[in-house]
């Protein structure tokens, strides 16, 4: 008996060991970087402005879980909530929406910020949805009784130009230029918000001057249209209303630049067949391949298909390989390091790797581009627009951070991320992937600016893959 006891002791022993080798650093990534959160313990208010002050004084704990606020900006963050606290005064629901986001948007960084859903569906909306273009910003899609201004450009808003109110949007996010003139598309859509940051007169009414293709400025004023709450659709990515598509919260009222039901209608391939997340094409010798999420989910088995679109290479190997990123807000960075060894593997040895991107690529799809710049060394070329976040980024959370009555999801960020040099221990709070992952790539910044023009859109053009095209014939 006692030889049993011994020997199964020793097997738990070995089984223990093992597992805490195998666990351990998983176990200790959870504990270091997805905090629990501790929920708001309020009574019920008594009025708005009592929910407002309960909101405000629990946000002003997010700090206990976030790192990326840099001191000057946590001593910022707590002044201005204490000042908001003290004013004592009830804010619209429009201003006190802008408050938290101007809050967050201290840190200075993209992961760090306040519920961008809520800006898309709890404010109403101008009617007009518009996208940024080489050319300037371009109406893409237009209530149908708007349907006259699909196609022209935004001049301005309330008599500032539109570049002057995308400038006074910037507080309101942060991360690089591109990400906040990204997320600035939110606000431009809303009347009520575009009023609650001083940039419009009424928050019901909004007027702004467009141009037509002939340049001839019209002076409109569009009355402003319910928010999106009572539709199914609960999150709007800015670049979804470059969708050829339908939208779920249009109700079949809308018309859009792009109408993939139209019969002879070509799409562009980034935005063909845009209801799935990855996709692929043989481009002669070459493969064209579209990532828009790195999350697997029973929709999206990203994990599996994102490799197989390189399964059956010619032999020597793809002439070259394309990934789109352009449309890919990120998932799961884990999901990209595959695909970025078989591209390594399955590239011909003088082939070239082409990664595109643009403000909507953000966080684990940067990943994604950093990996492809370490799998296929020297021959990879990123290309497109700038992307929605620098390649040193403060990312993770645990639990969820919602203040208490306005529901908004506050995102807080607790991993330090350098996808261009790596770090390690000796960086605070470095993810352990970046630390196991990265390498020293150089540089993540484009090798060539490619942006299509709004009739380049239009007409169906991609000229970023056009770009890579030219170089490959």
């Amino acid at each position: 008996m006692k030889r049993f006891l011994k020997w199964a002791f020793g097997i738990w022993g070995v089984v223990t060991i093992a597992l805490a080798i195998w666990y351990g650093p998983l176990i200790s990534q959870v504990y270091h970087f997805n905090p629990w959160v501790s929920e708001a313990d309020f009574g019920e208010p008594a009025n708005a402005l009592e929910a407002q002050q309960q909101d405000l004084q629990y946000l002003a704990t997010v700090l206990d879980y976030d790192r990326s606020f840099a001191p000057q900006a946590r001593e910022e963050f707590g002044t201005r909530i204490d000042k908001l606290i003290a004013a004592n005064t009830e804010l619209s629901k429009a201003e006190f929406y802008l408050e938290t986001q101007a809050l967050m948007a201290l840190a200075d960084n993209a992961h760090t910020s306040s519920d961008p859903v809520t800006a898309f569906r709890q404010f109403n909306r101008s009617g007009l949805d518009v996208y940024r273009f080489a050319d300037g910003y371009f109406v893409v899609r237009a209530q149908q009784a708007l349907a006259d201004h699909v196609g022209k450009q935004l001049v301005s808003i309330e008599g500032r130009p539109v570049e002057d109110v995308l400038a006074a949007l910037e507080i309101y996010s942060g991360g690089p230029k591109a990400r906040r003139d990204l997320i600035s598309l939110y606000f431009l859509r809303s009347p009520a918000l575009l009023h609650a940051a001083g940039l419009a007169a009424s928050p019901d009414v909004l007027t702004v001057t467009l141009a037509n293709s002939e340049g001839a400025a019209q002076t409109v004023e569009l009355t402003a249209l319910s928010d999106a709450a009572e539709t199914e659709f609960s999150y709007r990515h800015p670049f979804t209303t470059l969708s050829p598509w339908p939208l779920s919260d249009e109700a079949g009222e809308w018309v859009r630049t792009l109408d993939g039901d139209a019969e002879g209608v070509s799409l562009p391939l980034t935005h063909a067949g845009s209801d799935t997340a990855t996709s692929s094409t043989r481009l002669g010798e070459g493969v064209y391949v579209r990532s828009n999420y790195l999350a697997d989910a029973e929709w999206n088995p990203v994990a599996k298909e994102l490799p197989a679109t390189l399964d059956g290479a010619p032999e020597g190997g793809f002439a070259f390989i394309v990934l789109d990123l352009r449309w890919n807000p990120g998932g799961d960075l884990s999901n990209a390091i595959p695909f970025a060894k078989k591209a390594g593997e399955a590239l011909a040895q003088d082939g070239k790797a082409y990664v595109i991107v643009s403000p909507q690529t953000f966080s684990a799809a940067i990943v994604a581009a950093a990996l492809m710049k370490q799998h296929v060394p020297g021959r990879t070329l990123i290309i497109g627009e700038p992307m929605g976040d620098r390649p040193q980024f403060w990312a993770e959370r645990g639990t969820s951070f919602v203040l208490p009555n306005a529901g908004y999801n506050i995102s807080y960020a607790t991993g330090y991320h350098d996808w261009e040099k790596g770090c390690d221990y000796s960086t605070p709070y470095c993810f352990p992937p970046s630390e196991r992952d990265a390498a020293d790539i150089g540089t993540l910044a484009l090798d060539e600016q490619v942006m299509p023009t709004y009739a380049q859109y239009a007409a169906g053009d991609d000229p970023v893959l056009d770009w890579v095209l030219a170089r490959e014939q």
